[in-house]
């Protein structure tokens, strides 16, 4: 969920970047004051009631006129990871049995929001065949959907790859009541298994994914990967 903090802070939960522990971390703390509609609400839902549909935004609606939520912009706080680990995470969920490229969301039903709705249908066993069939329809896919979370309002966005310290960062710069040590202690959540096989990048995909992904390889952080050279482009497979 999103989550509204005591205080008044908003944590907007990205898809497969550590928020199931974040969430976890921040209720046991003792932090959190209210869910905010959907488990991953991106900014537009959480600032706007135009931004929400059906039970959603009933929900919303109803913690408005209750008074639990803020009346203006809130400090807001995501996380995201390298846009290729993204890619490889996503991967490696739905390759779980109990996933298995279940379809999340509707595009065509308003009602039935995902963020990853996008990705229905667009899964594959073969990893390389994934990642062909994401960027062919959605060029540029994760620095997109990030781009819905981070917005120009956002306050905080911190690093999976640093996800516990970054965690005890924002909570010191909102000056929350916590405890560091248990932080630092609590056990992972939700992290899939990592597979032996089939999770090795095409170098020549890689490349274009690097360069459909640039602007948010930049945008925060992550431009040590360098722009693979102009003209270069993916093999032309068409995969299903």
């Amino acid at each position: 969920m999103a989550l509204l903090l005591k205080g008044g802070s908003v944590f907007l939960h990205v898809p497969k970047t550590g928020g199931r522990w974040v969430t976890a971390v921040l209720t046991a703390a003792g932090l959190v004051e209210s869910h905010l509609g959907h488990m991953h609400a991106d900014a537009e839902r959480v600032l706007s009631p135009n931004g929400g549909s059906g039970r959603h935004l009933i929900r919303y609606l109803l913690k408005r006129r209750l008074g639990l939520l803020p009346r203006t912009s809130p400090f807001m706080f995501c996380f995201i990871r390298h846009p290729l680990d993204w890619y490889e995470s996503f991967f490696n969920y739905n390759c779980e049995p109990d996933v298995n490229w279940r379809f999340e969301g509707d595009v065509q039903d308003p009602h039935n929001w995902h963020p990853n709705a996008p990705l229905n249908g667009l899964g594959s066993p073969d990893f390389n065949c994934f990642v062909r069939n994401v960027i062919r329809n959605y060029p540029g896919y994760v620095t997109e959907m990030y781009s819905r979370f981070a917005v120009p309002q956002i306050s905080f966005v911190g690093k999976q790859e640093n996800l516990c310290d970054d965690l005890i960062a924002v909570l010191k710069k909102l000056q929350l009541p916590f405890d560091e040590q248990f932080i630092r202690g609590f056990d992972k959540v939700g992290v899939s298994p990592k597979r032996s096989t089939g999770l090795i990048w095409d170098p020549e995909l890689e490349a274009e994914v690097i360069r459909q992904e640039y602007a948010g390889l930049v945008r925060w952080g992550y431009a040590e990967t360098q722009l693979p050279t102009p003209g270069r482009s993916m093999a032309a497979i068409e995969c299903q």
